[in-house]
């Protein structure tokens, strides 16, 4: 794994702004420059009227020129995070007009009657990038707040962040180098969901799910959207009730905290002892950990 490059404070906030609805950086970019702006110029009249330069007035006089740098590279961060957050709005929203608007020589199929390579989609001349724009998209008609882009990489860790009433869910994308997604994906993929707290999560596909990974993430907090729904969430979002897969994610419940250290809890079987075979909850953050509760 490639080591992650240092970035400085200026392109974290970018990154931040960048998180958020593009309206919302704009307003936080609005009132940060009124905000250190009052501080700027209020302490150079204060400077003023007293006609001093001990210690406690240059301290002001120091707080007084950050400030005044700060009036601009604050809410130029904001603002340019607010372009990233809008440009990617806009790139979902057009991969997905070109979506819609081309043909496709087969209708998309799920995995009992389709073989590797047999149905021309729109999706195929996507980059992993585009994939994952549109995927956040197709998120965004449905009522989510969408945060595109995880790790770096194609197919790297979690490629989408949702929000939706307060709940956090997470996406792991497969475009079209993975036809048949197998159980070892929606493995890992739970793994971060307990790992992280949230609420659930999705992996979405141009292709489709093996049974191993279907039989796994029954009865989960796990969603799996192969071609034919995601096809069904691009063309039809507006005008039709969300899809099994989205219904089943939000509408679980949420995993208890651990009485311990107040993480997130998982649901393990016990392999042994006079319970084995019983379900329990155990802590997410084992063998750090080892709260357990009764499931």
């Amino acid at each position: 794994m490639a080591r992650k490059r240092r970035t400085s404070p200026l392109e974290d906030l970018v990154e931040i702004a960048s998180i958020l609805p593009y309206w919302a950086s704009l307003i936080i970019a609005v009132v940060c420059y009124m905000l250190f702006h009052h501080y700027a110029t209020s302490e150079l009249d204060l400077a003023v009227k007293q006609g001093s330069a001990n210690p406690y007035d240059m301290s002001g006089m120091l707080f007084k020129a950050v400030a005044s740098a700060l009036q601009y590279i604050v809410p130029m961060a904001f603002v340019i995070g607010a372009a990233v957050s809008g440009l990617k709005a806009f790139r979902g929203r057009k991969l997905a007009e070109y979506y819609v608007s081309t043909p496709t020589q087969n209708t998309p199929r799920t995995e009992a009657h389709s073989t590797p390579g047999d149905t021309s989609k729109p999706t195929d001349s996507m980059s992993w990038t585009q994939f994952e724009l549109l995927v956040g998209h197709a998120f965004r008609q449905l009522g989510y707040s969408v945060i595109d882009g995880g790790e770096s990489g194609a197919d790297g860790g979690v490629d989408v962040h949702l929000r939706k009433d307060g709940h956090a869910y997470l996406v792991q994308c497969k475009h079209w180098k993975t036809k048949s997604v197998g159980v070892s994906v929606v493995r890992e993929l739970y793994g971060v969901i307990a790992g992280d707290g949230a609420r659930g999560g999705f992996v979405v596909t141009s292709g489709y799910f093996t049974e191993e990974a279907k039989a796994f993430a029954s009865g989960k907090r796990i969603g799996l959207i192969d071609g034919v729904k995601l096809d069904k969430m691009i063309r039809y979002a507006k005008k039709s009730v969300p899809d099994d897969a989205l219904r089943q994610v939000e509408s679980a419940p949420g995993s208890p905290s651990c009485p311990k250290c107040s993480s997130v809890m998982v649901k393990r079987k016990a392999r042994q002892g006079q319970h084995a075979g019983l379900e329990f909850w155990g802590c997410s953050q084992f063998p750090k950990c080892r709260g357990i509760k009764a499931s």
